[in-house]
């Protein structure tokens, strides 16, 4: 069972939305367009009107109104996928306090594509699957930056999906230690996956090394508190990455905050030469 993000009680639209979600990840069609019904009647303005019809023509059709996989960008230059928040994240514990997947939810057509992309996870991955293989040529793919594996029925897909383009480096960061263990009964990895753990998870020790123990694994990617709020302009300076060696509960390797910038040979959460390495960000 999930756990859902605690909202403060002002934050009504926040509500609304996380509301709207869990009836999206786990509800029926019938179901889903009564929830859509409430939750449009939460928002005004023509921003949220004009993205609401557009997920109700996903809902109809299960066809991509939004661009599923997004391009890369200044901090993050690989294409990447997502879909909701905490509703998918069957890991998540602590992680749910300092999650930043929720400030997206500021703009309407960010959620709406979470939204979107948790629709066809349920309903019609052959779309998320075609939309893949629209995309040429060798490239290096983020797996999930909002939301995690919802089920094995998800990992089995991707995983069975990379196996199928091996000119694809993938990576990702995920919770859902328990659909991973499961999936390792039934099918077989790729090579062209890369795993870290990430940490604020509500998983015990001897879960943690089962995954450890996952020929997919590079290790561990923590989040640390150095006590004080960091922006994000503020990784990988000398003054954060001290704070995070005297934080950290083992010795670690600091995030510099914008991916593709750590090493000389690549990014380090995707590179399997970097196995057992703990890999550390703060708290932002």
């Amino acid at each position: 069972m999930f756990k859902l993000k605690s909202f403060k009680p002002t934050a009504g639209k926040f509500i609304a939305l996380q509301d709207f979600a869990v009836v999206l990840q786990n509800g029926s069609i019938p179901d889903i367009h009564a929830a859509l019904a409430i939750v449009k009647t939460k928002f005004t303005g023509k921003a949220w009107a004009s993205n609401f019809a557009k997920l109700e023509n996903v809902i109809n059709t299960m066809l991509p109104e939004y661009t599923i996989f997004a391009k890369g960008n200044s901090k993050l230059p690989f294409y990447s996928f997502s879909t909701l928040p905490a509703v998918t994240c069957a890991g998540a514990g602590a992680c749910l306090d300092f999650c930043y997947s929720f400030r997206a939810w500021r703009y309407p057509a960010a959620y709406m594509r979470q939204a979107q992309n948790a629709l066809l996870m349920r309903f019609n991955k052959n779309a998320i699957r075609n939309a893949l293989f629209d995309i040429n040529g060798a490239f290096e793919l983020r797996l999930y930056v909002d939301g995690d594996f919802a089920s094995v029925n998800d990992v089995s897909f991707w995983m069975h999906t990379l196996q199928l383009m091996p000119a694809i480096k993938a990576y990702g960061y995920s919770k859902s230690f328990n659909e991973l263990l499961a999936f390792d009964k039934l099918g077989q990895w790729p090579t062209n996956y890369v795993l870290n753990i990430s940490s604020g998870h509500n998983h015990n020790a001897a879960t943690i090394d089962m995954v450890k123990a996952l020929p997919i694994t590079r290790g561990e990617f923590i989040a640390v508190s150095i006590g004080r709020k960091v922006k994000g302009s503020d990784h990988g300076t000398i003054e954060t990455n001290k704070a995070l060696r005297e934080h950290s509960p083992t010795k670690i390797f600091p995030c510099p905050g914008t991916c593709g910038t750590c090493t000389g040979k690549g990014h380090a959460c995707g590179m399997p030469t970097l196995k057992g390495i703990t890999i550390a960000i703060a708290i932002h």
